[in-house]
């Protein structure tokens, strides 16, 4: 073919794009195709550069210096996008839009990406203590505490008032059947456990609060775990349990004054007698019916029971057992203390004793008031244990905020 009819040589880069390679590179293709710096420069020689393609060192010197640095800017990569883009679009049958857009795709997934971790990594840093689950904390174990106060002072001013404080054999002789130490003992016990969640959740302190976690945890295992035990052995327990109430309640009625006040105070507001029966305050030395307990001490109260376990009626009747007062519509203002007396005898008639006393036991009675009222029971059960595992939820969630915030001033 002479060589006016053979055609251009192809050129790679369109005259709208600039190219991307230094003078170094369009010396050595000048070179490479034998026109030397002088062909390269005219730009329009048969071999050289830029009329010419480019030479195979070049292009391995350019995309080398681009797989060094993708994303440093170079005009020579934008242009290089550009090109495959026009490429792209000539072969594919689409515009040049079409492949930069396919180009441009994969680097804005990875700037999706770059963002979300920046974003994440500036909410770390960022982290700080809760202050609603802080004060949440300090206000609910206040109320607590002063709660543990208060039940310290009633028991203190209790003894007090019996005169007790000043005795201290008689302080100690009974701590099962005193009253006064079961509020002192929950009293302190709230009082402790309040205080620690409280100063800890004030003071941010690690080492108060997991005391205090560690605490209503065993306190909250103790109610699952005796409500499951309850639930499966409750013949068992419950025979344990009569046994054991018989031997305090019933025994130990007149041990202490404020303990018989409890007693007494029971059977009145739950209408029963006894534990389980009337016949169980024959084991205490007051009210046994021994013969030796009639005849040899002429003990009134034998055979009796205690004046709490008459029934009150709200328009008595003047009859040779109760003497009270009438009045009329209202409930009788003098109790008869004496209203127990020689009532379990055998001189007595059942139907007599039935008018007289009340002759369901006390646990009977306790069942029926939960089977009536277990909506409420089952209520006061849920609000307890959400407050005591919201704290326990909580004290967590304020040592796991304090330890990281510990953790950031580290760094």
């Amino acid at each position: 073919m002479a060589g006016k009819d053979r055609p251009p040589p192809y050129n790679p880069y369109p005259n709208d794009i600039p190219q991307p390679y230094s003078r170094a590179s369009a010396q050595a293709a000048g070179s490479y195709h034998g026109a030397g710096p002088a062909g390269a420069r005219a730009g329009g020689g048969a071999g050289g550069y830029p009329g010419g393609p480019p030479p195979p060192q070049a292009n391995h010197q350019y995309q080398q210096h681009v797989q060094q640095q993708p994303y440093s800017g170079d005009p020579g990569y934008q242009h290089q996008s550009q090109y495959r883009g026009h490429s792209q679009g000539r072969s594919g049958g689409g515009g040049r839009g079409q492949g930069s857009a396919r180009q441009r795709q994969p680097a804005g997934k990875t700037g999706s990406l770059a963002r979300i971790q920046r974003t994440a990594r500036r909410v770390k840093e960022s982290s700080e203590i809760s202050l609603c689950i802080k004060y949440s904390l300090f206000f609910a174990n206040f109320v607590f505490w002063l709660a543990g106060i208060l039940l310290i002072g009633i028991g203190i001013w209790a003894w007090y008032d019996r005169g007790v404080l000043g005795d201290v054999e008689n302080l100690v002789s009974s701590p099962f059947v005193d009253p006064v130490w079961w509020f002192i003992v929950l009293g302190g016990i709230i009082f402790v456990m309040a205080a620690f969640g409280c100063i800890g959740a004030l003071r941010e302190n690690i080492l108060l609060l997991r005391l205090y976690s560690i605490f209503l945890g065993l306190v909250l295992l103790i109610e699952i775990g005796g409500g499951v035990a309850i639930y499966l052995y409750k013949d068992e327990i419950e025979t344990k349990f009569v046994d054991q109430l018989n031997d305090l309640a019933i025994t130990g009625y007149r041990d202490n004054p404020d303990f018989q006040d409890l007693v007494d105070a029971i059977q009145t507001e739950f209408k029963c007698c006894g534990v389980t029966s009337p016949d169980d305050w024959d084991n205490n030395l007051y009210f046994n019916c021994s013969d030796s307990m009639r005849s040899r001490y002429k003990n009134p109260e034998a055979c009796g029971v205690p004046f709490s376990c008459c029934i009150r009626n709200p328009n008595p009747q003047y009859t040779e057992h109760t003497e009270v007062i009438e009045h009329p519509n209202k409930e009788s203002e003098v109790i008869n203390t004496q209203c127990g007396y020689n009532v379990r005898s055998s001189s007595i008639s059942d139907a007599d004793r039935i008018a007289r006393i009340n002759i369901n036991g006390c646990i009977q009675a306790f069942k029926y008031w939960v089977q009536t009222n277990l909506v409420v029971v089952a209520i006061a059960a849920g609000i307890i244990l959400l407050v005591e595992i919201f704290g326990l939820c909580f004290a967590m969630s304020l040592i796991n905020d304090i330890k990281r915030q510990k953790a950031k001033w580290r760094r």
